[in-house]
């Protein structure tokens, strides 16, 4: 049964069946397209079990399916990774297997197909598009999108695949749990870069090994141009890619630049932007009339209260209460 108020709201919809045709139907449309082998049935049928949503295209689903159930991935290119909370969850490929225990994390990758055999699983599936990935990759790694691949389904390591499923844990209880933050495009943004970035680290993959190589050197007008882009489209959610663009370089060279010339990142430099914005705002604003500085906060992107009042208060000497008092 999939209960609990971190899957309640309108922000998430429902879906149950007996059926394993529309089992199946649903599979294919809310995480990726598979050729069905063998399904048999349970007491109640083929028992499947749903709440899911969807976040700037990122989709997110909790389920339990009961019926065991033996198929194949079809490659469509975006990432769908799976944690396994409870159940029989193998996946193969030729020869090689991976019996999943609870906790355990795999993905299913987007350019090849795979044996999965399953059953009887609650299990939090993420679907990640395929131009999302690419623009995160470029811009950590400046690989062309193209040559992005995944070379395993498998985690580098069990304490990175225990990184996924607590990132994935942490935006479910406070973004997704919240239809106010998921509108904000800024809070969307970062919460979708997130978790390709987490995936991206997580998984074997080419970027990996092109964020070794060192682009040619970038000048300083090249960044001012990048600082310039963030200034002027502070209230949207500006990526590394859009600075690199706007600049006119590749993104992993704006990456490097940054780091050696003004010894932060390009998106930490974006979020000491909003952060001026938001102090700013709270000087402006008066607490009589119903501002507040959670409202401030989110408004900006910030939307870890504690954390914002701590970066707020290194950065201004005060706390943002005390700015919107003053």
């Amino acid at each position: 049964m999939i209960a609990g108020t971190v899957y309640s709201g309108p922000q998430w919809q429902r879906f149950a069946t007996a059926d394993a045709d529309q089992a199946h139907s649903f599979i294919r449309r809310a995480l990726i397209d598979v050729n069905v082998r063998f399904s048999g049935e349970g007491t109640d049928g083929a028992g499947l079990r749903t709440v899911f949503t969807e976040l700037d295209g990122v989709g997110v689903t909790r389920l339990h399916y009961s019926a065991r159930t033996r198929l194949r991935t079809a490659p469509v290119g975006d990432l769908v990774i799976t944690h396994l909370m409870r159940g029989h969850y193998t996946v193969g490929q030729g020869r090689e297997q991976y019996l999943l225990r609870p906790g355990d994390v795999v993905l299913a990758l987007p350019d090849r197909g795979l044996e999965i055999d399953f059953g009887d699983i609650d299990a939090l599936a993420v679907r990640i598009p395929r131009q999302l990935l690419e623009e995160v990759a470029a811009a950590q790694t400046g690989i062309d999108g193209v040559d992005l691949r995944f070379d395993s389904y498998r985690p580098i390591s069990a304490p990175l695949g225990r990184h996924w499923a607590q990132t994935v844990s942490y935006l479910t209880g406070t973004v997704l749990a919240d239809p106010a933050l998921m509108a904000n495009p800024l809070v969307a943004g970062q919460a979708c870069h997130l978790l390709a970035s987490t995936a991206l680290a997580v998984f074997p993959n080419t970027g990996l090994a092109a964020s070794l190589r060192s682009p040619a050197e970038v000048t300083s007008q090249v960044i001012r141009r990048a600082m310039a882009y963030v200034e002027e489209n502070a209230e949207q959610p500006v990526t590394v890619a859009q600075m690199a663009a706007a600049a006119g370089v590749r993104p992993r060279a704006l990456q490097l630049a940054f780091r050696r010339q003004r010894g932060t990142t390009p998106m930490q430099y974006a979020r000491r932007v909003r952060l001026e914005r938001a102090h700013r705002e709270l000087r402006a604003a008066d607490p009589t009339a119903g501002a507040t500085v959670a409202m401030t906060a989110i408004r900006w992107g910030f939307t870890h209260l504690g954390r914002f009042s701590t970066d707020y208060r290194a950065a201004f000497g005060v706390s943002p209460s005390r700015t919107l008092r003053t």
